[in-house]
């Protein structure tokens, strides 16, 4: 796959300042965001780092059959991307939680990250990590100002804590160069606020909850209704297989 000039310039700052890159298609134009990679604190993660997509041996956007254990749990994040993904294509429901070798198929059309460079196995275990806050504020000022960051016009952030990303003062808007538009509340614990570029070209930003132990099927549905219409409204092209 020939990568696009300002994720070769990311892969770059990434070496430079020991920053984790992430998985999917990075000439997609969705971007799914969560809070850090699931793998034990000092693991030494090689899918989705600078070696890896410098190396180029693994294509991220190839679907694949989950090998890991965990990853066959209805409640895994990446099974909850696979579905709203599904819901934003609008494909049929395939009822993955009940199969045993269900396929991941979204990181054909999407590029996914993390929020925090520091692996951990639960957000506790993160949180509670030395220089936690240090790496979060690092990763804000190099990763997330990229261009190739910048440019992608769909944006759904999994996170709805403030040890992560702040949800009302407007860090989101800060970030991503947006202005907040609206909140929407599905049930008291599953909400989202949505936010729109400032700028000419089309933006939309999601943020909204972890996906996983708890996310209703309601606000799934929702987060890919808004997203159907910008598309759609934009005319933006994001499941092209």
């Amino acid at each position: 796959m020939n990568y696009k000039l300002e994720f070769e310039e990311l892969l770059e700052k990434c070496i430079n300042h020991n920053q984790y890159v992430g998985l999917g298609n990075p000439n997609a134009k969705i971007l799914f965001i969560g809070k850090e990679a699931g793998e034990p604190f000092k693991s030494k993660i090689t899918q989705g780092s600078v070696k890896s997509w410098k190396d180029g041996e693994i294509d991220y956007s190839k679907s694949f059959v989950p090998i890991k254990p965990e990853m066959q749990n209805h409640r895994h994040t990446w099974q909850k991307y696979q579905k709203l993904y599904d819901k934003i294509c609008q494909k049929n429901e395939t009822n993955q939680s009940n199969k045993k070798n269900y396929k991941i198929t979204f990181v054909e059309n999407v590029f996914t990250t993390e929020l925090s460079n520091l692996p951990a196995k639960t957000t506790n275990e993160a949180k509670q990590l030395e220089g936690f806050k240090t790496e979060l504020k690092k990763r804000k000022n190099i990763f997330w100002k990229s261009k190739f960051i910048q440019d992608f016009p769909i944006v759904v952030i999994t996170a709805s804590d403030n040890n992560y990303i702040e949800t009302y003062p407007g860090e989101v808007c800060e970030i991503f160069d947006v202005d907040f538009d609206k909140q929407v509340v599905c049930t008291e614990l599953n909400k989202m606020w949505i936010h729109y570029s400032k700028n000419q070209n089309p933006k939309l930003v999601i943020h909204t909850r972890q996906l996983t132990n708890g996310a209703s099927n309601e606000l799934i549905d929702k987060i890919a209704d808004i997203i159907i219409d910008f598309k759609m409204k934009n005319n933006i092209s994001i499941c092209n297989k």
